[in-house]
């Protein structure tokens, strides 16, 4: 009785070993070593497990078990997703990252950009759906009413920064997300300082843009800011040259003369007022140098010389044309040199 007792404990003990060691083995040995970084898996369509090693090129070492491990765990089924997997994974591990849903976020900055087919060409590089899907998402009147966007006010709820987006965002999302960013932007303070400027949101939020585009040096932002709501208060062309060049779709550079002849309505030479809207998406520091701009009686500004990126100002044309003059000859002097 003893010894049968023994062998049937022995037998117990052995399946336990045995069991355990297939449980290790197809579960919780790493099967993924072969890599020194982290390995993204972009899924833009349902795709079956068994398929799934060889649409991304997963770098398994051992397909058989991981076979085996998808049918005990029964994962059919690969949703759309962004998947990281790193070195020292195991098959277990593996599928809990295929069962999060791809929720693997992917960082971008939207700072770097001017208009929305930039935008859009960006997000379509970075995320699931194409530029194409993200441009008709901005002009999509029903996802723009559900979100209370008017269509041609896109631009100016775009607040840039880097951003965490997961890789399957679509348009729709993109929206809600920037919309709310906008929301923060426009707390009470700042509404009261754009209605005491007789300027409503967009007009602010395309004034600062111009501010943005003349100067990266935040400290003459405010002064700046100032002399276009001169030129604003007596009904003068503002005449900025970003505006010009973005009309024209042209980011950067010379201006022309067929650059401020054209019919362009962002063309400030040509038409006065502001433009349609903005010719960049301004962060709040640019906004604020609106609401809350330098007072003088600047009219005329000009850079300068000494390629400094600031510039000179002047009340009056007399004034200016001497700045001009001034910058014209140190760039000759350049020239020489």
């Amino acid at each position: 009785m003893n010894t049968r007792i023994k062998i049937i404990a022995t037998l117990f003990l052995a399946g336990i070993l045995l069991g355990g060691y297939f449980f290790y083995f197809i579960f919780l040995k790493t099967n993924i070593s072969g890599i020194e970084i982290d390995f993204t898996c972009q899924v833009k369509k349902t795709t079956r497990a068994s398929e799934i090693c060889y649409e991304c090129n997963l770098p398994l070492e051992n397909y058989s078990t991981w076979g085996i491990a998808t049918t005990i765990k029964r994962l059919r089924d690969i949703r759309p997703g962004r998947y990281q997997f790193k070195k020292g994974m195991s098959n277990n591990d593996i599928i809990r990252e295929f069962r999060s849903g791809g929720q693997a976020t992917v960082k971008l900055r939207i700072d770097d950009v001017s208009s929305l087919d930039e935008l859009a060409r960006k997000l379509g590089e970075s995320l699931m759906h194409d530029s194409s899907h993200f441009m008709s998402s901005f002009e999509n009147d029903t996802i723009l009413s559900k979100l209370n966007i008017e269509k041609n006010k896109v631009a100016s709820i775009i607040r840039p920064d880097t951003y965490e987006f997961y890789w399957i965002m679509d348009g729709a999302s993109f929206l809600k997300k920037m919309k709310e960013q906008s929301d923060k932007l426009w707390n009470s303070s700042r509404t009261d300082e754009c209605s005491q400027l007789g300027l409503n949101t967009h007009e602010v939020i395309t004034l600062a843009s111009i501010v943005k585009a003349e100067t990266s040096n935040l400290g003459e932002a405010p002064r700046i800011a100032g002399l276009y709501l001169n030129r604003l208060r007596i009904g003068m062309p503002l005449q900025s040259d970003p505006t010009a060049l973005f009309g024209r779709r042209k980011s950067s550079g010379r201006v022309y003369l067929n650059d401020i002849q054209s019919e362009t309505p962002y063309n400030t030479y040509k038409f006065t007022g502001l433009p349609p809207g903005p010719i960049n998406f301004p962060e709040s520091t640019y906004v604020d140098a609106v609401l809350r701009p330098e007072q003088h009686r600047y009219l005329y500004m000009c850079a300068e010389p000494g390629g400094t990126g600031k510039h000179r100002f002047a009340v009056n044309l007399g004034e200016h044309e001497q700045n001009r003059a001034d910058y014209i000859r140190w760039l000759n002097n350049q020239a020489k040199n």
